[in-house]
């Protein structure tokens, strides 16, 4: 949401991370330096709702945090959503990873579903510790 995007961005600037902020309430202007300054480096972290996260084109993204995952207005798991989310990493050949950040019994249900949908029997998603250092020696970016 719009209010979870604005907290996460206050949150990790507050934290000295460079960071910036898309959302639908953003104008096209602001939005377009946003995305040049990602683009050239100036900003390491895009903040995103799923209304942009269909229209963000960067070659250099190779990884991607899921705040939450999606689910669609009757609750069930949105896998377009999940495939354009995961789809801004590992573009034109290069490896990307993907993180989901888990909160309930729920959204492991659905990120269960997504997998089996996209799976075709293999596993794709692999639990990893909350550890920042295990965590990193799990990554291969």
């Amino acid at each position: 949401t719009k209010r979870d995007s604005d907290n996460v961005h206050r949150t990790l600037s507050a934290n000295g991370y460079s960071c910036s902020l898309l959302h639908g309430q953003v104008d096209n202007a602001e939005r377009d330096a946003t995305m040049e300054a990602f683009r050239n480096g100036e900003s390491n972290v895009l903040i995103t709702t799923n209304l942009l996260a269909r229209g963000v084109d960067v070659d250099n993204v190779c990884l991607v945090v899921n705040y939450d995952v999606p689910v669609d207005k009757n609750g069930g798991p949105d896998f377009e959503t999940y495939l354009h989310r995961i789809g801004r990493t590992g573009r034109f050949g290069r490896k990307g990873t993907a993180i989901n950040l888990i909160s309930d019994q729920r959204a492991i249900e659905v990120l269960a579903a997504i997998e089996a949908h996209f799976s075709q029997g293999k596993e794709m998603i692999h639990n990893a510790p909350p550890d920042p250092e295990q965590l990193a020696e799990m990554l291969e970016i």
